[in-house]
């Protein structure tokens, strides 16, 4: 049922006030910080008045995938807003969400491996012409039959898989307690750019999770979003105001202050506030989000391995993992890649994937990809002798 309040302004007729709750997600980059301080502001010159009265909440999700630096800078943010509005950043996980990567969750992923592994599997890798007919059969021009008649596309056939590597691989099947790597263990492979359910498992579903009990008890949600229109192509296509109604009546609306703002003013509005920035903004990342994000730049990957040796252990053992659950690296005995081939160029014999040893060795060489660049192997050689040095794209350093 939805909540609301009569209130009568002199002699005009009372109107209804819908319940509000609105919402602040948090990731540590200088977007969502961005974000932050202009709510912060709204609520220092209009009190909480502005707000229906309910009070702001702040939503941090952890996906277990996040450098260790970011980690410290929400808590940095965490606690600059409790002295500032007394206000808190919840956190949010992936790991609070029934069904998602629990027990459960990987309890039906060991029942459906057991019985899709000890099958033959065929899979067609249709060309593109291919698939433009077929996409001519779903759109009605043609028949099923046609499409097929014409379809001459390679079949890839994969044997069932041994006894002992099932085994190996349910045995390994249950939750580590680590979001990212437990829902790529249950997809049994890593995200891709064009599947990118690191996203929404470890972060919009968990976030959803505390917001649709509201929508569902009739109290519409504004959700203020970090998004900015020179990102990419794809969020220039966004509208700064979007919204979604549920059955209850209650509206979701998706809220992006900061949409044509630049990078420059994402980082002033923190500058008035004496707020610093995430530390790996001088440090050659672009994102600071995932450690490292499966987008990753060229550069930005050679910095990381060279700045964060420890994160690049963590995801090798993290490719082990995945690549024993993953019924094709499993059969071949090689690891998972968390980079895709649209990011790294992979070795065309491993369906052009790349494992985090063979990306890294790749962001050394120079445009051609293959020899090694000699000013790059000069930055290791001053890394290695004097330290890394200060390194934003943003003019940070400056």
């Amino acid at each position: 049922m939805m909540h609301a309040h009569p209130v009568q302004l002199g002699g005009a007729r009372p109107f209804t006030r819908i319940a509000v709750q609105h919402f602040v997600s948090i990731s540590g980059g200088k977007d969502s910080q961005a974000v932050l301080c202009k709510l912060v502001e709204r609520i220092e010159h209009k009190g909480l008045e502005a707000f229906g009265n309910r009070v702001p909440r702040f939503l941090f999700a952890d996906t277990g995938h996040e450098n260790p630096i970011t980690l410290d800078h929400v808590a940095y943010l965490d606690d600059w807003l409790r002295r500032r509005v007394d206000l808190p950043v919840e956190t949010v996980s992936a790991n609070d969400v029934p069904g998602l990567t629990d027990e459960a969750a990987f309890a039906r992923k060991r029942a459906m491996l057991r019985e899709e592994w000890s099958k033959e599997k065929r899979r067609t890798h249709h060309s593109g012409a291919c698939n433009r007919r077929r996409n001519t059969w779903q759109a009605g021009a043609i028949t099923r039959a046609e499409w097929m008649a014409q379809c001459d596309c390679p079949v890839m056939v994969s044997p069932p898989v041994p006894d002992h590597l099932i085994e190996r691989a349910l045995e390994l099947l249950h939750p580590t307690g680590i979001p990212f790597l437990d829902v790529a263990m249950l997809h049994g492979r890593f995200p891709s750019t064009k599947v990118r359910f690191c996203t929404s498992d470890t972060k919009l579903i968990p976030l959803m999770h505390r917001k649709r009990p509201l929508l569902d008890g009739g109290i519409s949600v504004i959700d203020w979003i970090g998004e900015r229109a020179d990102e990419s192509a794809a969020r220039a296509r966004k509208r700064p105001i979007q919204s979604v109604r549920y059955p209850s009546g209650a509206l979701n609306v998706l809220y992006r202050p900061i949409f044509r703002w630049s990078a420059a003013d994402a980082f002033a509005i923190s500058a008035r506030h004496g707020l610093k920035n995430n530390r790996l903004y001088t440090m050659g990342m672009s994102r600071v989000g995932c450690s490292t994000c499966i987008m990753v730049r060229k550069r930005e990957l050679r910095m990381w391995a060279m700045r964060f040796p420890a994160e690049v252990q963590r995801v090798r053992e993290w490719e082990r993992l995945v690549g024993l659950v993953s019924r094709r690296t499993a059969a071949l005995g090689t690891p998972a890649s968390l980079l895709a081939a649209a990011t790294v160029p992979g070795d065309p014999d491993d369906h052009g994937r790349a494992t985090i040893d063979k990306a890294i060795d790749w962001s050394r060489t120079g445009r051609d990809g293959r020899s090694y660049d000699l000013l790059i192997e000069l930055e290791q050689r001053q890394a290695d002798e004097d330290g890394l040095l200060c390194d934003s794209e943003y003019g940070l350093c400056e």
